[in-house]
């Protein structure tokens, strides 16, 4: 195994290299997902297969406190529906063949995540100096989050497409 640092969008491979592409949690951070799908496409063989992971959402129904500047450092920002990661995918030439929902996994990781900032509270670490964390507001932040996973209105997906 080995990497190689690239940019999603032009990716640094011959057309046709790969017989598999796994995207984890990432496309929904990606400036102009379209070209990374397409470029995804470029570099899968004649038999390729696609698996992509993300955060999902449904907009209409995302709370306020979670569609803002920290938003985006949490994934949700850019995140689409399924129904937006699997148009995206049959635009750059892909067929989705299923879809796995995993909010459980969303759930349990928005609980890590909630007791490890009452952690950082607790040891002080949003008292130190220059500590951009401001564990009250992000403890709320993280249970607005759980509950809009419990809600459906945010979760986790696994996408499998092909060629």
């Amino acid at each position: 195994v080995g990497f190689i640092v690239g940019d999603a969008e032009a990716l640094p491979f011959a057309d046709g290299e790969f017989d598999a592409v796994l995207c984890e949690c990432s496309l929904s951070s990606f400036q102009d997902k379209p070209r990374a799908l397409a470029e995804i496409r470029r570099v899968l063989g004649p038999r390729g297969r696609l698996a992509l992971s993300d955060v999902v959402v449904d907009r209409h129904r995302l709370p306020k406190e979670l569609d803002g500047a920290l938003a985006a450092f949490a994934c949700i920002g850019e995140a689409l529906s399924p129904r937006g990661y699997e148009e995206l995918m049959v635009e750059a030439g892909l067929r989705p063949i299923a879809v796995e929902s995993r909010g459980e996994d969303a759930a349990a990781l928005a609980e890590r995540v909630e007791d490890r900032l009452r952690g950082a509270r607790l040891l002080g670490l949003d008292r130190a100096s220059g500590s951009p964390i401001a564990a009250d507001a992000a403890i709320g932040l993280a249970a607005t989050a759980r509950q809009a996973i419990s809600d459906g209105v945010l979760g986790y997906s696994i996408f499998a497409a092909s060629l």
